[in-house]
């Protein structure tokens, strides 16, 4: 069963993984960095979808 974030958990992920992608690219993991904001963006088009 999957389960589905809702609005406050997307928007409080968002913050996190954009926090730690900030964190990675400080350190020189670009890639890193590069798969937590792909992740961002996800979360990002989830909420769009939900306007």
């Amino acid at each position: 069963m999957k389960h589905t974030m809702s609005d406050d958990e997307l928007r409080r992920a968002i913050r996190e993984i954009q926090d730690r992608a900030h964190d990675a690219r400080k350190r020189g993991d670009d890639v890193a960095a590069e798969e937590l904001e792909r992740t961002v963006k996800g979360y990002q088009e989830q909420m769009m979808q939900r306007l």
